[in-house]
C-alpha cells in the first residue's frame, strides 16, 4: 500500500510540474511583475499606462475586495495635497480577483487593474521603490496630528492589536484580563443578593486612555438582575471608577502616534 501511495505520488508530482511547464512558456515578464502573454488586455492596459504617464502621473489607491475599515481612507485629503505638490493626480480603483480562462491547454489568470498597477510601478521607478509607502505613511501621521486632541475610537482609528492593557500581553486577552484583575479584589456590599447563576449585574463603563497615560471622563451605567440591589449603584460606581483611575493603561498608537482614545468595557458578575 505505501508503495502504492508513493508512485501515485510521484505521478502527481511530475503531472504538476508538467502543468507549471505549460505555464511557463506563456509567462511574460513586464513591469507590473510576470503575467500570461494570451492575456492580451493586460498587456495593453500596461502599455497604454506607460503612454498615458508621459502626460500624466497618477496615483491609484487599489481598493482590494471584501471588508475595509470604516476609515481606511482617513488620509485622503491629506495624500491628494502631499501628490499635487508633486504634480501627481490621485485616483481609486477596485481591484479584482484574478479571472480564470481554460483554453485548450491549459487554466490561466486574466489579471484586473493592469493599467492602475503599471501606474503605480512607473511612480516607483521614478520616485523610488518605496515612494507610494512613504507618502501614504506621511499622509497617515498629518492626519492623525491634525486631530491630535479629538479621541479616537478604540479598537477602530488606532493601530492594530494595540495594546492599552499591557498586563494582558494580548489584545485579545485584554477585556478578559481587565475583569479578573477587578473581581480579584472585589467583594460584594453586605446584603447585596446574589443569585444562583451570577450575572446580577451589567456596568457598562466608558472612559478616555489619554496619550499621556492618564484617564477622563469615566462613566458608569449600571443595570441590575434583582431591583432590590439597586440600593448599591453608587457603591459599584465608586469601585469601578477607582479600579479604573489606578490601573495600568497605557496610551493607544494611531500611525505610530500616541493618541486619546474612548474605551468601553462592561463589568459583570
Amino acid at each position: 500500500m505505501k508503495k502504492l501511495f508513493a508512485i501515485l505520488f510521484i505521478i502527481h508530482i511530475v503531472f504538476m510540474k508538467a502543468q507549471e511547464r505549460k505555464l511557463d512558456k506563456y509567462s511574460i515578464k513586464t513591469i507590473i511583475g510576470r503575467i500570461d502573454k494570451r492575456d492580451v488586455n493586460c498587456l495593453s492596459e500596461i502599455k497604454r499606462a506607460k503612454i498615458d504617464f508621459k502626460k500624466q502621473e497618477v496615483l491609484y489607491e487599489l481598493i482590494p475586495e471584501g471588508y475595509l475599515d470604516s476609515d481606511y481612507n482617513r488620509h485622503y485629503s491629506h495624500l491628494i495635497g502631499l501628490l499635487k505638490e508633486k504634480g501627481i493626480n490621485f485616483s481609486e480603483s477596485r481591484d479584482l480577483d484574478p479571472s480564470w480562462i481554460l483554453d485548450d491547454e491549459t487554466k490561466y489568470p486574466l489579471l484586473s487593474n493592469c493599467y492602475c498597477k503599471a501606474s503605480n510601478e512607473l511612480l516607483k521607478e521614478k520616485y523610488g521603490q518605496n515612494f507610494i509607502k512613504n507618502i501614504t505613511k506621511t499622509a497617515d501621521s498629518l492626519y492623525v496630528m491634525s486631530r491630535i486632541e479629538i479621541p479616537f475610537e478604540y479598537p477602530f482609528g488606532v493601530d492594530d492589536y494595540c495594546l492599552v492593557y499591557p498586563k494582558a500581553g494580548d489584545f485579545v486577552e485584554q477585556k478578559i484580563e481587565i475583569q479578573k484583575d477587578f473581581f480579584s479584589s472585589f467583594i460584594f456590599p453586605k446584603n447585596f443578593i446574589q443569585s444562583s447563576e451570577r450575572r446580577d449585574f451589567y456596568a457598562k463603563t466608558t472612559f478616555t486612555i489619554n496619550r499621556n497615560n492618564t484617564i477622563s471622563k469615566i462613566s458608569v451605567k449600571i443595570k441590575f438582575k434583582n431591583s432590590k440591589n439597586e440600593e448599591f449603584n453608587n457603591f459599584l460606581i465608586n469601585q469601578i471608577s477607582e479600579f479604573v483611575k489606578h490601573a495600568n493603561w497605557q496610551a493607544a498608537v494611531s500611525d505610530g502616534i500616541k493618541v486619546n482614545c474612548n474605551f468601553n468595557i462592561t463589568f459583570y458578575n
